[in-house]
C-alpha cells in the first residue's frame, strides 16, 4: 500500500498546512511567541497555571534537551513573556510563570487554537474523532519507541525523502 510508504510525508504537509492556518489570520499579539517551542511553552504554562512549573516539566512534555529550553527561556524572560522565581527550599530551582501580559495574549491564541480545530474536525463524526485520535496516539506511541531505542533503516526500508 502506498500510503503507508508516505505518512510521514503526509503528516510534515498536513504540519506546514496548520502553520499557515495559524498565522494566516491568527490574533494579533504585541507580545506574543516568536518560535512555535515558544508558542508550545506558553500553551503549556497556561494550561498548568494551577501547578508549579519547572524546566525539568519543559524538557519531558516536549522531549527537548536542557540546553534548548534553558535557552529558550531565557529569549522568553527577556521578551517579558515569561518569569522565573526561585523557590524558598532551593534557590537553583525556579518556577516558571507566565507574564499577565502573555497570559491574556494567550488566551486570544488558544481562542484560535480552538477555532482551527474544530474547522479541521469538520464533517466527522465523534466516534471518527475518537478514532482519529486513537489512530494517532498508536503513531506516537510507535515513534516515542523509535527515538528511544534509535535503529538503522534496513534495505527493505530506506530512508523517506520529500
Amino acid at each position: 500500500m502506498e500510503e503507508r510508504k508516505r505518512i510521514t510525508f503526509l503528516l510534515r504537509v498536513i504540519h506546514n498546512q496548520i502553520k499557515v492556518a495559524m498565522h494566516k489570520n491568527g490574533p494579533d499579539v504585541k507580545k506574543g511567541p516568536k518560535t512555535q517551542l515558544q508558542g508550545g511553552i506558553l500553551g503549556y504554562l497556561y494550561h498548568h497555571q494551577d501547578q508549579p512549573v519547572y524546566q525539568k516539566n519543559l524538557e519531558k512534555e516536549f522531549r527537548i534537551s536542557g540546553a534548548t529550553v534553558s535557552n529558550t527561556l531565557q529569549v522568553m524572560e527577556r521578551e517579558g513573556l515569561i518569569v522565573r522565581k526561585a523557590q524558598d527550599k532551593d534557590g537553583r530551582l525556579k518556577r516558571i510563570q507566565m507574564t499577565p501580559e502573555a497570559c491574556q495574549n494567550h488566551a486570544k491564541i488558544e481562542r484560535h487554537m480552538d477555532w482551527i480545530g474544530d474547522r479541521v474536525l469538520e464533517g466527522m463524526s465523534d466516534t471518527e474523532v475518537s478514532e482519529l485520535f486513537r489512530l494517532l496516539g498508536i503513531l506516537m506511541k510507535n515513534l516515542e519507541e523509535m527515538t528511544a531505542e534509535p535503529e538503522e533503516p534496513t534495505e527493505e526500508a530506506p530512508l523517506e525523502t520529500g
